[in-house]
């Protein structure tokens, strides 16, 4: 067990929780219905910002409000069909960023930030509203060979399949920044077990899936607090001693690697 996650514990013989490895995988009736849940409160949010929350910096450190905001556009308009989700992630494309150091997936999503960098939020938010049902429909028939395609994790050892990222993560992905806006704009993010708590569920499930090996047959208990939070063990081992307890936001901002295991232990 890492040092990090040693400070970030408290030390118990209580066994408690869902084993994580139980987790039900992500149901094929439930990729249209979380992101469509998704889109309609990231939207919501964005439609209430200000001119001046656009231009708050983030988590994300090169990015403002309003470049996630562009990002997300990009994104629900890049499903709409092959073609366009090809292009957004051509690397032939992306030459000009790849060439100063960025790696292949930022490299992608900074050209399509800077293509709508001249954009009006109201013509953000318009593209996100134009092509919605069209995104929806692009995921449910994207090539089942294309599915199956393994794409590496940009900053790690680990690759995805191109079905999760386009059932998954994209869903994910827009599922935080949402919580990245309202931490810069100071709103308080709208959660319900129904919704946000499976997608924390399932950042969970894959945690277990990443952290097995890692833990060496010793498992931890996640307590998250927060309305998405919950109680999972996770690890192979049957006699869970260390608790890491963290508020669901900030469970996933260390996740998702913008903050370190130092910061959320300050917090």
């Amino acid at each position: 067990m890492t040092q990090e996650m040693k400070r970030l514990s408290i030390f118990t013989d209580h066994h408690s929780g869902q084993t994580a490895a139980t987790i039900a995988k992500l149901a094929h009736h439930e990729v249209i219905a979380l992101a469509r849940v998704e889109l309609e409160r990231f939207m919501a949010l964005v439609e209430t910002l200000t001119p001046t929350d656009l231009s708050q910096p983030t988590d994300c450190t090169q990015w403002t409000v309003k470049d996630i905001v562009a990002h997300q556009a990009s994104h629900v308009f890049g499903l709409t069909r092959l073609s366009e989700f090809m292009d957004q992630f051509n690397p032939l494309r992306a030459r000009v960023y790849t060439a100063k150091g960025m790696n292949a997936l930022d490299a992608a999503n900074q050209r399509q930030i800077d293509l709508r960098a001249d954009w009006s939020l109201a013509q953000l938010i318009a593209e996100m509203r134009d092509h919605r049902e069209a995104s929806f429909a692009g995921r449910q028939r994207f090539p089942a060979l294309l599915r199956l395609v393994m794409i590496p994790v940009p900053g790690s050892n680990l690759r995805v399949s191109m079905g999760d990222l386009i059932d998954n993560i994209y869903t994910r992905d827009m599922w935080m920044h949402r919580a990245d806006i309202c931490r810069a704009t100071g709103r308080e993010m709208v959660q319900t077990v129904e919704h946000d708590g499976r997608i924390v569920e399932l950042v969970v499930r894959e945690l277990d899936r990443n952290l097995k090996t890692k833990l060496n047959g010793h498992s931890v208990i996640y307590r998250l607090t927060g309305k998405a939070g919950g109680e999972w063990v996770v690890g192979s081992g049957t006699a869970a001693k260390v608790v890491i307890s963290l508020d669901v936001l900030e469970f996933n901002r260390l996740a998702s690697g913008r903050i370190t295991a130092q910061a959320a232990l300050d917090q």
